[in-house]
C-alpha cells in the first residue's frame, strides 16, 4: 500500500485545494434546502416579496459557488488522477525494467502488460471517484442528517427505514458481482496472452492454415469475458432503478406523514420541504458511497496486481563498486546454475577465462546451458553456487551499469525497434556519430540500407532474418567493449557473409576478449578456445585441431556437418596422416569411409 500511494506525494498542494473545493461544495448544497424553508415558511406565508427576492438571490449565489467549486473539484480531482496514473505507471514499469529473468518467469509478461496500464486506468479511475465521490458523500450525508435533526420533525424513522432497505439492495448486489472482479482481470491476463501468441506467431499460423482454430481460440475466450462482464452489469444495472424507487417511496412516506403534522400545527410546510431535501441527500450520498463499495473489490484485486509488480524483490543486487581497471580478465569459478523449481542443474562446474586479446567459442547440443552462461556475464540471471570474477573480484560486487558498460551482448534473436537506423543504432551507443555508425554497419556488412534514416518497423518486419542479424551486430559493436558476447547470432547468415564479418570482426580482438556461441564449426573453428559442452558440463576445451583428435563429441558435430563445410574442414584440419589413422581404425565410432563426399 505505501508503494501505492507514493505518486500522491507530488500532488499535496493540489489535495488540499480539492479538500477546500469539497467542503465549499457541501456548505452550499446544505445551505439551500434552509433556505427553502425560509421562503415558504415565511415570504410565501406573509406574502413578503422582498424577502423572496433576498433570499432568492442568496440561493442564486450558493448555487453559483457550488457550481463553480464542483467544476473546479472535478479538474484538480482529474488533474491529480490523471498524474498519479502516469507516476505510478511510471514507476512500476521502472521496476519491471529491473526485474531478472527469474522474476519474469514468476509473472508473465502479458500479465505485466496489463498490470501496467488496465490495473493502473482502474486505480486512476477510483482516485478520481475518491475526491469527487467517496469524501463528498459522507461530508454531505453526515452534515444532511445534522441539518434533518435540527427540524425537529416525527419523520426520522423513514429515513431509518430507507438506509435498511438501501443498505439490504447493496449487500446483495455486492454479494453478487465481487467474486466476478478478479475473474475479469485474469480474463484479460488472458486474452493479452493470446492475442499476443496469434500476432508474434502469425507466420507459422499462416504457413500451416491455422487461422480458423485461433480464431476459435480467440472467439472462446473473448465470449467468456463478454459473459462474465455481461453478468457484472447487469446486476449492478440493477441499482438505479431500485434506488430510485427506494428514494421515490420514501418522499411519498415523507410527504404522506409529513401531512398530518403540518395540519396539526406540529411542524411548518417549509421545515417538510427541508426534510426531503436533507433525506434525498442523505440518501444519494449513501448511494455514491455504496457504488463505490460495489466497485472497490475490483480496485483492491487491481491494487494488489499492481502492488505484487511494486513490491517483487529484486534478486538480482547492485554492487557497490563503480569501475573496472583496465585490460580486466573475466573467470568462471566452479560456477552451477540451476533454474528456480528445476530438479536439474543446467550448468555444473564450468571453469574458463575470458581474456585480452583471445576468442573464445562455446558448442555443444541443444540445451547443454551455452546461452545461460552469456546470461550470466552481464548478470541477467546469477549463479547458483561459484563465482564470476573480474580481475579477481566478483561481478556482484560491481554496479550492475558498470559491468554492462563493458560488455556488447548480441542475442541469438535479434531484436530492433520501431524508428531508424540511426535511433536503433544508439542504442548500442548514446550519442554515436554518423561517422561511428557507419562504420559499425561496414564492418557487419550492412550494405542492403540506403541511409540511417531508412524506417525500421515495428519488430523490424521489413528486414530479413540475415538483414536483422547485421543490423544487431553492427548495433552491438559500435561501442568499445572488453567483452563481445555473440549468442549464435550468424545462424542467419550465409557462409560467405559471415566469412566477411568475422573478418571484419577481427581487429575488435585486440583491444577485447570475444565469446562466441555458435552451432557452426565454420564460425568456431578458428578461435583461440573452443569449449565443448554437453549437458551442462564442460567436456573438453582447445584449440579445433586438439578437440577434433581428442574429443569424440566434437568430431560428431564436425561430421555432421561434413558435407557443407568439407572444404574448410580438410583445409584446416585433416591431414593425410589423421584420415589414415580414422580410416585404418576399424573400432571407431567415426567411419570416415561412410562420409558423404563432398568438394574435396
Amino acid at each position: 500500500m505505501k508503494n501505492l500511494l507514493k505518486p500522491l506525494k507530488k500532488s499535496i498542494f493540489p489535495i488540499i485545494l480539492i479538500f477546500i473545493c469539497l467542503l465549499v461544495d457541501v456548505y452550499c448544497n446544505l445551505s439551500l434546502p434552509a433556505y427553502t424553508a425560509d421562503i415558504v415558511d415565511i415570504g410565501i406565508q406573509n406574502t413578503d416579496f422582498n424577502y423572496i427576492i433576498s433570499v432568492g438571490a442568496m440561493m442564486l449565489l450558493m448555487v453559483a459557488i457550488s457550481v463553480i467549486s464542483t467544476i473546479a473539484l472535478s479538474y484538480l480531482s482529474s488533474k491529480v488522477s490523471a498524474a498519479y496514473g502516469r507516476d505510478l505507471r511510471k514507476i512500476s514499469f521502472e521496476k519491471i525494467l529491473k526485474f531478472s529473468n527469474f522474476e519474469l518467469n514468476q509473472i508473465s509478461r502479458s500479465s505485466l502488460i496489463t498490470r501496467n496500464t488496465n490495473d493502473v486506468y482502474q486505480i486512476q479511475i477510483i482516485l478520481g471517484m475518491l475526491f469527487t465521490t467517496v469524501l463528498f458523500a459522507p461530508i454531505l450525508g453526515i452534515g444532511s442528517i445534522m441539518k434533518a435533526l435540527e427540524l425537529k420533525t416525527n419523520l426520522l424513522w423513514i429515513i431509518v427505514v430507507t438506509f435498511i432497505s438501501v443498505t439490504i439492495v447493496l449487500a446483495i448486489i455486492f454479494i453478487r458481482v465481487v467474486p466476478y472482479f478478479k475473474i475479469t482481470q485474469e480474463i484479460i491476463d488472458k486474452t493479452n496472452q493470446i492475442a499476443r501468441e496469434i500476432l508474434m506467431g502469425m507466420p507459422v499460423i499462416k504457413a500451416f492454415i491455422r487461422q480458423d482454430y485461433e480464431n476459435k481460440r480467440f472467439e472462446v475466450n473473448n465470449i467468456e469475458f463478454r459473459e462474465v462482464n455481461q453478468t457484472v452489469f447487469k446486476t449492478i444495472f440493477l441499482l438505479m432503478p431500485l434506488m430510485t424507487m427506494i428514494l421515490n417511496i420514501m418522499i411519498v412516506l415523507i410527504l404522506y406523514f409529513g401531512a398530518y403534522d403540518a395540519i396539526s400545527g406540529n411542524v411548518l410546510t417549509g421545515d417538510i420541504i427541508a426534510f426531503i431535501q436533507y433525506s434525498t441527500q442523505i440518501v444519494s450520498s449513501f448511494l455514491m458511497f455504496g457504488g463505490f463499495a460495489i466497485m472497490l473489490p475490483r480496485i483492491l484485486v487491481s491494487g494488489r496486481r499492481v502492488a505484487e509488480v511494486l513490491n517483487t524483490e529484486i534478486s538480482i543486487e547492485d554492487g557497490e563498486i563503480d569501475k573496472i581497471d583496465d585490460n580486466p580478465i573475466l573467470e568462471f569459478k566452479d560456477v552451477c546454475y540451476s533454474y528456480p523449481e528445476s530438479e536439474r542443474e543446467t550448468l555444473k562446474n564450468i571453469n574458463f577465462k575470458l581474456e585480452m586479446g583471445k576468442t573464445t567459442a562455446i558448442i555443444g547440443g541443444t540445451g547443454s546451458g551455452k546461452s545461460t552462461i552469456l546470461n550470466l556475464i552481464p548478470r541477467l540471471q546469477d549463479v547458483t553456487s561459484g563465482e564470476i570474477t573480474i580481475n579477481g573480484i566478483n561481478i556482484k560486487e560491481y554496479k550492475l551499469k558498470t559491468i554492462r558498460e563493458r560488455i556488447s551482448y548480441t542475442p541469438q534473436k535479434a531484436t530492433l525497434f520501431q524508428g531508424n537506423i540511426r535511433s536503433n543504432m544508439i542504442v548500442g551507443k548514446k550519442g554515436a556519430s554518423d561517422e561511428e555508425i557507419k562504420r559499425a554497419l561496414k564492418l557487419a556488412e550492412v550494405d542492403f540500407i540506403e541511409s540511417l534514416d531508412d524506417e525500421v518497423t515495428q519488430g523490424a518486419t521489413n528486414f530479413s532474418g540475415g538483414q536483422k542479424q547485421r543490423l544487431s551486430i553492427a548495433r552491438a559493436i559500435i561501442k568499445p567493449s572488453d567483452f563481445y558476447l555473440f549468442d549464435d547470432c550468424f545462424s542467419a547468415l550465409d557462409m560467405n557473409t559471415e566469412a566477411k564479418v568475422k573478418g571484419n570482426l577481427k581487429d575488435l580482438k585486440d583491444n577485447s576478449s570475444m565469446l562466441i556461441i555458435s552451432q557452426r564449426i565454420s564460425t568456431i573453428m578458428d578461435a583461440d578456445e573452443i569449449i565443448v559442452m554437453d549437458n551442462g558440463e564442460i567436456i573438453d576445451k582447445g584449440s579445433h585441431n586438439y578437440l577434433y583428435q581428442n574429443c569424440e563429441i566434437y568430431r560428431e558435430i564436425v561430421f555432421s556437418q561434413l558435407e557443407e563445410s568439407e572444404d574448410l574442414i580438410y583445409e584446416k584440419t585433416l591431414s593425410k596422416e589423421l584420415l589414415s589413422k580414422y580410416e585404418n581404425d576399424s573400432s571407431s565410432e567415426m567411419n570416415l569411409n561412410n562420409r558423404p563426399t563432398g568438394g574435396k
